[in-house]
Order: C-alpha cells, then sequence, then structure tokens
C-alpha cells in the first residue's frame, strides 16, 4: 500500500493522480449533498428594501450596417457530425457527464501505474507523451464499462414521461418543504416507490416531515412538483 501511495504521487503519474483525487472530491460532495439535510436545517429569514430613484435622459443615434455571411459550408457540417458521432461512440451524452468522467479517468489512472511501474520509467517527459495513447486505451475500456450503465440512463429517459402522471397522486413528505425551499416526498406508484423533488404552492404552506400531500402539477424547468396539504 505504500508503494502505490507513493507510485500514485511521484512525478510520473502526477497528472492522473490530480485528475483522479478531483473526481473523488466530486463524488463525496455528491453524497454529502445526497444526505438527508435535515440534520443541518438552518433557515435564514432577511428582508432588504431598496429604494432607487434614477432619471436617466439619452439621446443615441446608432447608424450600423453590417453585412454577415452566414454560409456553413458542407465540409464544417460534416465535421461536426462525425465529432458527434465519435462522442455518442464513446457513451457521452448517453450518460451523465461526470459519471463518464469518472470511467475515464480511473481506468487512465490505473493505466499510468502500471506502464510507469514495469517499465521502470522516471522521466516526467515519456510519461506525459505516454498519456496519448493512455487516453485512447481509457476511451475504449471506459466505453466498455459505461455500455450497460448508458442503457440503464436510456431506460430511465424513457420513463421521464410518468413524472408527469403522478399528478393527483398523495405523497408522504420525507424532508421540510415550502414555496421558496426545496423538499422531498415519497409516492407509492403501480407498488413502486419513487422519491421526488416539492415545492408547496404558496408561502403561507410549510409541510414538514411524515405529512401527507397531494401532487397537484409538475414544474418541468425545476423538475419538482406542487403540493399542497392532504389529510388522509
Amino acid at each position: 500500500m505504500k508503494e502505490l501511495f507513493e507510485a500514485a504521487f511521484s512525478g510520473v503519474n502526477m497528472i492522473p493522480t490530480v485528475l483522479l483525487l478531483l473526481i473523488l472530491v466530486y463524488w463525496i460532495f455528491v453524497i454529502i449533498g445526497a444526505m438527508d439535510m435535515d440534520v443541518i436545517n438552518v433557515d435564514f429569514d432577511s428582508d432588504v428594501d431598496v429604494d432607487v430613484d434614477v432619471d436617466v435622459e439619452a439621446d443615441v443615434d446608432i447608424d450600423a450596417d453590417a453585412d454577415v455571411d452566414t454560409d456553413v459550408e458542407a465540409h464544417d457540417i460534416g465535421s461536426v457530425a462525425f465529432l458527434n458521432s465519435i462522442l455518442t461512440f464513446f457513451n457521452l451524452g448517453k450518460i451523465p457527464f461526470m459519471v463518464w468522467l469518472s470511467f475515464l479517468i480511473i481506468p487512465m489512472w490505473v493505466i499510468s501505474i502500471l506502464f510507469n511501474h514495469y517499465l521502470h520509467n522516471s522521466s516526467f517527459l515519456i510519461s506525459s507523451v505516454a498519456l496519448i495513447p493512455n487516453v485512447v486505451v481509457s476511451l475504449i475500456v471506459s466505453k466498455v464499462l459505461t455500455t450497460p450503465i448508458a442503457a440503464i440512463f436510456e431506460k430511465i429517459k424513457e420513463n421521464d414521461d410518468d413524472q408527469f402522471k403522478y399528478t393527483g397522486k398523495v405523497c408522504t413528505v420525507l424532508m421540510q418543504a415550502s414555496h421558496e425551499r426545496f423538499g422531498q416526498a415519497e409516492i407509492k406508484k403501480d407498488g413502486n416507490t419513487y422519491r421526488v423533488n416539492i415545492l408547496t404552492k404558496d408561502d403561507s404552506i410549510i409541510l414538514d416531515k411524515g405529512q401527507t400531500a397531494l401532487i397537484i402539477e409538475f414544474i418541468p424547468e425545476k423538475k419538482c412538483y406542487l403540493v399542497e396539504p392532504y389529510k388522509i
């Protein structure tokens, strides 16, 4: 373990190691954010009244002539389509970017450790040049690893329309919600349990954990539901 730690933080493996650490820090914050934040429940109330009177008189004459050539050459369109097909082949866009990046960085780090160890390489220049084929191999490995995950996310995407079918359902609040503060609720539908984000329909309503509520509508831009109190 000590040898691995020393190899990871040696100069020849520093770039992949830094990338791996950034990925780990990201997922740590994701895990912390996914925890029930009722443990850390802080409310801030602030009332700020600002009156600003501004009188501005301006006469502006702008006379501009511009000729813009917006012709797009066929080979440019073909290049973009080709690049898009490559990215799609490696499942980028089919799964969340950070998930895809994680499956790219981890193989890259492993390959770098093994390459420099077995070739007894101590040259930072050689290790830097070796990153190019390393990335290519890591892309192929990530393609294999993310293909099953891409299929799962594709299935989830197909079921996104089901969210609109929750309207009129009764849910149980899992985390306190108000009109301004997102909460979470649990919905039981067709024998399955779903956890969704919720907001109350107006400022006068606050729903606490354990209360039941009625789902009024789905707000696509906020990816949450408007709810109101409902007693069973």
